[in-house]
């Protein structure tokens, strides 16, 4: 008898066919779907409305589950669907927003830095946005936009001005920018902000137009929903205003923090996260010959840790020490995870089973109600 028939069904040749029907129609509902959901974009951004409804998100998923588990199928299935779909049509609508506001339109802006990762990605955003860009970098290598190696030799006149530079080198620029004193809008994109300021002082006491940014996203971001722009007063109220209005076209959530809180909220958000993600990916590196076979056989608990690790890993280590040197200050975070791990591995050796279960009963506690309250 041969493979491709069957006793007593069709053959697998007519299933493929059949299944290749099928996968055209969804493609051709996804389209329609993606253009009856840029419709809404445009009928939202005709009556003011923000980009972004949670409440119908969450109804649009809910619903869809419960069509697929009336259909026999499991309703995370739908879930993963129906998540990736709005993701992808967020990121249209974002895209279309932002070049629809022309928010920069008529107006120029200089990045300093604007050949690293983050200072392109700032570039290429502002750019959308519809300024007319300008870097300052002396590294070598190509860029879309007109570049000088040294930002002195700029006339220092636009109308917005990001620091995208190392720590160190940001805060210096702070410090010779203020005895300038540019007439636009300047902010810095530093992870940590007590290194850089003295230069905040400097500017702010000269009287320029300064506030400081910190984005919670790589320079891989795509699209800004879901993620979170820190707005970090320098002492310039309204400096502080026009730097949340650049983001203002976007689904990213705008959060204000004092100059002083910053850094502490840093050393448990990025200083903790990356030292774990660091520590997990050496010990990796460190097994040897088993690396190939440990990902031959992982767990999903396993993936989900190494993709995070990996990607961490993957990005400037000196930028990474500077943050983890920068938060030393802020010893709770790195106390406290030192503790935790002393307690588990003492838990271990001393065969204290009722310890180890209460430190994991107590972490899930804490995480539990913080989903809870979000």
């Amino acid at each position: 008898m041969s493979a491709e028939s069957g006793a007593t069904g069709p053959s697998v040749s007519s299933l493929r066919e059949r299944l290749d029907e099928i996968d055209a129609r969804i493609m051709e509902l996804v389209a329609e779907r993606q253009a009856t959901v840029a419709s809404i974009g445009e009928q939202k951004h005709a009556e003011g409305r923000g980009l972004r409804d949670f409440v119908r998100e969450r109804e649009v998923i809910e619903l869809g589950m419960r069509r697929a588990e009336s259909l026999g199928m499991r309703g995370d299935i739908a879930r993963d669907i129906l998540e990736r779909l709005i993701h992808h049509s967020l990121s249209n609508q974002e895209q279309r927003q932002l070049v629809r506001s022309g928010h920069g339109a008529g107006s120029r802006a200089l990045v300093i830095g604007g050949k690293g990762r983050m200072g392109d990605w700032m570039a290429r955003y502002l750019d959308t946005v519809g300024y007319t860009v300008e870097i300052a970098d002396p590294a070598s290598g190509d860029s879309l936009f007109p570049s000088t190696p040294d930002w002195r030799d700029s006339e220092l006149d636009h109308d917005v001005i990001v620091v995208a530079a190392p720590l160190r080198d940001t805060n210096e620029v702070l410090k010779a920018l203020a005895e300038i004193g540019p007439p636009g809008l300047v902010f810095d994109v530093g992870s940590l902000k007590a290194p850089l300021r003295e230069g905040l002082e400097a500017m702010r006491a000269a009287g320029c137009r300064i506030a400081s940014v910190h984005p919670m996203f790589g320079p891989d971001a795509l699209m800004l929903s879901g993620r979170h722009i820190l707005l970090v007063s320098a002492g310039h109220a309204q400096a502080l205003h026009e730097a949340a209005e650049l983001f203002s076209h976007t689904a990213a959530e705008c959060v204000e923090l004092d100059l002083e809180d910053h850094d502490e909220v840093m050393a448990w958000v990025l200083s903790l996260a990356h030292l774990v993600n660091i520590a997990f990916a050496a010990a990796l590196s460190r097994s040897g010959a088993r690396s190939g076979v440990l990902r031959d056989i992982s767990s999903s608990t396993f993936d989900a840790q190494l993709k995070v690790a990996g990607q961490v890993v993957s990005e400037n280590p000196r930028l990474y020490f500077e943050i983890q040197q920068g938060t030393a200050g802020h010893g709770p975070a790195i106390a406290a995870f030192t503790s935790a791990m002393e307690d588990l591995l003492r838990s271990i050796r001393e065969d204290d089973e009722s310890m180890f279960v209460e430190i994991m009963a107590q972490a899930h506690q804490h995480l539990a109600a913080k989903d809870e309250s979000a």
